[in-house]
């Protein structure tokens, strides 16, 4: 790491976090947050002709994203959840089926495209549904059959819990993502 900089949730402008990144020879901008700070960067580093990879977190992986930033969100990089390119999903991928339903009943539901962050609410709630189904409402008993749990395929990844790894995903969970012709694209 060659710069590190900084931005405050209600700034507007970020060109002089970049002018000073630019001056630092970085190899690549890497952007962690939430928008509109996110788009703010991509957009700025277009104004200021930097041509450098830009590496953002999942927390750009929506729509909004995408609307925010217009041309700039070109060949962004970013981890997400695979919801995002689930029709590129090889036929062997365990949660394909899975998150193409998934996506499909959303749609159905509200009329509007399915992202990865109701996915998360939606496999707590199956979680602990299917736990609750099975030993009840104590505390106790349900805690242990959560993390019991091994190879529940959700929209987050497949899920296998233990005592000591209450996530119970692995980097399986997650894709590559680049933003191609305003689209999200499985970064190969």
């Amino acid at each position: 790491m060659v710069a590190r900089e900084s931005f405050g949730s209600n700034d507007t402008d970020m060109k002089a976090q970049l002018m000073r990144i630019r001056q630092s020879n970085a190899q690549a901008v890497i952007c962690w947050g939430t928008n509109p700070g996110p788009a703010i960067i991509a957009k700025n580093m277009k104004e200021l002709g930097i041509r450098l990879p830009l590496l953002m977190s999942h927390g750009i992986a929506n729509r909004k994203f995408i609307e925010l930033a217009g041309p700039a969100a070109e060949g962004v990089i970013f981890p997400a959840g695979k919801l995002l390119v689930a029709d590129t999903l090889p036929t062997n991928d365990p949660q394909k089926r899975v998150l193409q339903a998934y996506a499909s009943d959303f749609k159905k539901a509200y009329g509007k495209e399915a992202d990865t962050f109701g996915g998360h609410a939606y496999d707590a709630l199956m979680l602990v549904c299917r736990a609750l189904d099975k030993v009840g409402s104590d505390k106790t008993k349900l805690r242990a059959e959560l993390e019991k749990t091994k190879g529940f395929v959700g929209i987050s990844g497949v899920f296998s819990f233990s005592t000591k790894d209450h996530n119970g995903l692995d980097e399986d969970a997650f894709a590559m993502v680049v933003i191609k012709n305003g689209d999200w694209a499985r970064l190969k």
